[in-house]
């Protein structure tokens, strides 16, 4: 017998399972914990004629009438008319067709609920059922405790959902109790044990027992989460991966000094700006990390612009110095293409110069950053691309180079993650956005590195939440680039309704061609590929319409202040030549309006774009209106940017477009994105379709209890790594991961 146990081996009423079925629960631990969604706290009983308005009171009365409606969408109204021979008052139950049959007339009933006025008839709103034995009398005792009310449906009620729970926790066997959390750290956290917290969930005496076991249940995920963090962590410290000192290492002169200074110094002394305070520091945690041969898992974060890519590079650099390869992984082809035109122009003439290893031709198109000029003989860093689109000629040569050790640094997009894709000496493995790939594709890279596992660095882009829930509960290593190359950038941001100003448009469009008249470039954001038509929602509120990126392009072109420009079009349903073809065109300035759908949001970088225009900003969440943003104005010069909407001014989707536009703190606003969002979105789960796996906790607003958690985690890990002798911690570990998803430690 287990929590898992069904509950057929337990409930033998067929009834009462299909029922129980149709709210969710169909195991022993399903019932368990369906926890009330609150609780009434009857009082004293009030007579009918004592009964005031919009407050919540106890009757108790006869049965003197019963009515039953259909009404429409097949949902139901039972009203009982109650009467104490001086006054009577209504009760409406909505969707409990069995009431006319269990309510009958003369019998005596007792119920609570709030007071309300309809039509001149007092009525008892969303009636409670007290005394469903049929018990006259009500004892001031009874009255006093809380009364749990269930989520119920058309097909069973709280009551019996109450009641069918009680049972099961007066019958179920004392092994069907284990509890995940050890006596000792129980007793530290002053937490009470699982059976303990159940009754207080289910059978409160009084109105604190429920906020005592929520602690516990809140304690408990972090518990799991953390121990199961850990675990991985003490598991994988068995691990070896292959050290990269970088050159010169152990091969000094007599006074230390190394002979050569290898790529990363060359890089590094041709660079014609300054590193950051935080780049700077970070890049000396990496190459410390790189230099051992416990395999570095590090996750490198920071705002828009904080110059994650150059960091990366450089770990990259430490490691073809030290003899093997290293491997960058993008979500999509268009940012894969991105980041190995940056990671070209970033090395300039210490990249391969014969375009080998460029398929896209794109290299030539951009102005490079490194400025220093090596010798005609020196090392020079061979970089490949590897995408789907790739002919089966350019695969075949590409792969042949990469396992045979002239390829340096790939650049990729799941098609690295090939049975074919083998490496000669991978060293390290850079992933980008990681949020986008699971733990099991990441591994697959990682397996690549033969019996050295390659070390790890994680990159994204969005500090918070993705960052918040990895730093709190991740068994990675964090870093963080505090401070933006060049200072603070200058982004003047504007949330703009429609709704309120809609000749405000006209005027955006006007500064869009003012700045294409100063030569400078602009990026309008489509929420959709396609218009979606004007509807109404499920509220039966208006929704208008949504323009796709072609009918955005009309609309913008339609301007008389927009038609002399050079405007196209780039979203997802291009073939990857397309899209790459307008993204090189765009870069090179020969288009100064380029519309397109959120394929822009990472890694396009265009230093010209100093405006920007969110179309239906409302459409898109607060960290992807921030990521939008920063790719205006990334040279340091001012820059616009407007969010446009058509809700009215004072919503809700107004106020968060208000907000984002308030600041360029990433941090700031990713921290009020967690506040607005359910729990389970800052793991990552709703955007991949599931539910929210944490029922209880909060990854911003518990922050001491995850502190005490991760503690206690840290003892039970200390003492069995693998967590074999924690049968009941495995089982909430797996209620709360999923025992065949754990992609939820990619947050996000």
């Amino acid at each position: 017998m287990s929590t898992d146990t069904p509950l057929a081996k337990l409930i033998s009423r067929k009834r009462d399972l299909t029922d129980l079925a149709t709210v969710g629960i169909t195991t022993l631990e399903d019932a368990l914990r369906r926890f009330p969604r609150t609780y009434v706290v009857p009082g004293e009983v009030t007579p009918l004629d004592a009964l005031v308005p919009d407050t919540v009171a106890v009757v108790s009365a006869r049965v003197v009438r019963v009515t039953a409606k259909q009404l429409a969408n097949r949902k139901s109204l039972t009203t009982v008319v109650l009467s104490d021979g001086l006054s009577d008052v209504e009760a409406p139950f909505f969707n409990q067709p069995w009431i006319a049959n269990t309510l009958t007339t003369g019998r005596h009933v007792a119920l609570t609920g709030k007071v309300t006025l309809y039509r001149g008839t007092v009525q008892i709103a969303s009636p409670r059922w007290l005394n469903p034995t049929g018990t006259e009398s009500l004892d001031d005792e009874d009255l006093s405790v809380p009364i749990p009310v269930y989520r119920a449906t058309s097909t069973i009620a709280t009551t019996r959902i109450q009641r069918l729970i009680r049972v099961l926790l007066d019958t179920a066997p004392p092994e069907a109790f284990a509890d995940p959390i050890a006596d000792e750290i129980r007793a530290v956290n002053g937490l009470p044990d699982y059976r303990t917290a159940l009754e207080w969930m289910h059978r409160p005496v009084d109105e604190h027992q429920p906020q005592r076991a929520r602690r516990r249940w809140k304690f408990e995920e972090a518990y799991a989460l953390q121990a199961e963090l850990l675990s991985r962590k003490a598991l994988a410290a068995d691990d070896r991966a292959i050290a990269l000192p970088g050159a010169g290492a152990g091969d000094g002169d007599e006074d230390g000094a190394p002979r050569s200074a290898g790529l990363l110094g060359t890089f590094d002394a041709g660079l014609p700006f300054a590193l950051t305070g935080s780049q700077h520091a970070v890049g000396d945690a990496i190459a410390t990390d790189l230099a051992g041969e416990e395999p570095m898992n590090r996750l490198l974060h920071g705002d828009v612009g904080s110059g994650k890519t150059l960091v990366a590079l450089r770990a990259m650099l430490q490691a073809v110095d030290s003899g093997a390869q290293a491997a960058l992984l993008a979500p999509t082809e268009v940012l894969a293409a991105q980041h190995h035109r940056s990671l070209l122009r970033y090395l300039g003439g210490l990249a391969e110069p014969d375009g080998l290893f460029d398929p896209s031709g794109a290299a030539g198109d951009l102005t490079t950053v490194w400025a220093g000029a090596g010798s005609p003989g020196a090392r020079r860093v061979r970089v490949g691309l590897l995408t789907g689109s790739l002919s089966t000629a350019e695969r075949k040569r590409l792969l042949l180079d990469l396992v045979s050790g002239r390829i340096d640094i790939l650049v990729g997009t799941h098609a690295l993650l090939s049975d074919t894709t083998m490496f000669s000496r991978l060293g390290l493995v850079v992933v980008d956005e990681q949020h986008r790939f699971g733990v099991r594709q990441r591994e697959s890279l990682r397996a690549k590195g033969g019996d050295r596992i390659p070390h790890t660095l994680v990159m994204t882009a969005t500090p918070i939440p993705r960052t918040v829930a990895m730093t709190v509960f991740g068994d990675l290593d964090v870093s963080v680039l505090s401070d933006m190359p060049g200072g603070t950038r200058e982004i003047t941001s504007h949330a703009v309704s429609l709704d309120a100003h809609p000749r405000w448009l006209g005027r955006i469009l006007e500064i869009v061609g003012e700045s294409g008249a100063r030569g400078e470039q602009t990026f309008i954001v489509a929420s959709r590929i396609e218009t979606q038509p004007p509807e109404i929602d499920a509220e039966g509120e208006p929704v208008p319409e949504v323009l796709g990126v072609d009918d955005l392009v009309a609309r913008v072109q339609e301007h008389p202040a927009v038609a002399g420009l050079r405007v196209a079009s780039l979203h997802g349903r291009m073939d990857a030549a397309h899209k790459d073809t307008v993204m090189r065109r765009f870069a090179a300035g020969e288009i100064d309006v380029l519309v397109a759908t959120t394929v822009i949001e990472v890694g396009i970088d265009v230093p010209n774009a100093r405006t920007m225009v969110v179309y239906d900003a409302d459409r898109f969440g607060v960290a992807q209106l921030h990521q939008l943003r920063g790719r205006v104005g990334r040279d340091g010069s001012a820059a616009t940017c407007f969010l446009v909407t058509r809700r009215a001014a004072g919503s809700e989707a107004m106020e968060r477009l208000e907000t984002v536009a308030a600041t360029l703190d990433g941090f700031a606003l990713a921290e009020y994105d967690v506040e607005q969002r359910r729990e389970g979105d800052v793991l990552g789960r709703a955007q991949s379709g599931r539910g929210s796996s944490l029922r209880h906790l909060s990854v911003i607003r518990d922050v001491e209890i995850i502190e005490q958690a991760r503690e206690a985690a840290r003892q039970i890990v200390a003492a069995d790594p693998g967590l074999t002798g924690q049968p009941a911690l495995r089982a909430a570990i797996d209620r709360i991961l999923g025992a065949a998803d754990e992609d939820w430690i990619e947050a996000g």
